[in-house]
């Protein structure tokens, strides 16, 4: 799941067919105005099912992301009997997926019950870094408070949390009690080793800095560092073969 549009996840989903691991049987969209668009179905039958979530917004924000998806797995358990599910978030997608489970814990009202998460490509749990881009949302909106990280200024204390905590981050520390302890995680990471600790987008502290805030509550918690050029934020999800390896073998237990 993410917010960059389908072909940011094709290549991924691809490759993970590719080896056998899964098929996708479910594409859905949610429009900019929240309504869902569903194409391929879902079934007891099959085995390993991906299930593709595009939002078509990518600037909407973590609060819309967060109650898009509360919206469709409710739709994934009411018309197609989803009861467990495993969550792969890229970039903005990740951070919605740890605060959607946040906020919704294990309340039987919120189906289905998750069982892994995947969280890659940085999320920006603490801050995005200022590039100074055309590309960056502007100076006013939803999106324009995560743009205040810059390389090597924030540091992770002794005990994993944040030095500089980010309001983003303040979000997730008030509900992060929620979190299910059944959940088992990986946080994917990307570093470009070129001095700025990131990976070009999201700083290597804010990706951490997830481990502060789940590790002692869920049921297992690692981190996975990606380096070199397929480090970088929006690469780390195209042919990257150590990328699929984690989705094979977490996943679906596939070698």
């Amino acid at each position: 799941m993410g917010g960059g549009g389908i072909d940011s996840e094709t290549d991924m989903v691809t490759a993970v067919e590719k080896s056998g691991s899964a098929t996708k049987r479910m594409v859905i969209h949610v429009t900019a105005n929240g309504h869902i668009k569903v194409q391929g179905t879902i079934k007891k039958w099959m085995r390993n099912p991906i299930i593709l979530l595009v939002f078509d917004n990518n600037r909407a924000g973590e609060d819309k992301y967060t109650q898009w998806l509360t919206k469709v797995n409710k739709l994934l358990k009411a018309k197609y009997n989803v009861n467990q599910i495993n969550f792969v978030g890229h970039s903005m997608g990740a951070y919605a997926v740890i605060y959607y489970n946040m906020l919704n814990g294990n309340n039987h009202k919120v189906p289905p019950r998750v069982n892994k998460i995947i969280a890659m490509s940085g999320p920006p749990y603490d801050g995005i870094i200022d590039n100074h881009k055309r590309n960056q949302p502007p100076l006013t909106g939803p999106l324009a408070r995560y743009w205040d990280d810059y390389p090597n200024q924030n540091q992770l204390l002794p005990n994993g949390r944040p030095k500089i905590i980010h309001p983003e981050y303040e979000q997730l520390l008030r509900v992060r009690y929620r979190m299910p302890k059944q959940a088992r995680v990986i946080n994917i990471y990307g570093n470009l080793e070129n001095g700025s600790n990131s990976d070009g987008v999201v700083t290597n502290v804010s990706d951490k800095s997830l481990g502060y805030l789940i590790k002692d509550r869920v049921s297992f918690y690692t981190t996975v560092e990606l380096t070199g050029p397929k480090a970088q934020h929006t690469q780390q999800h195209i042919d990257n073969l150590k990328v699929i390896s984690v989705l094979k073998t977490f996943l679906w237990q596939v070698k």
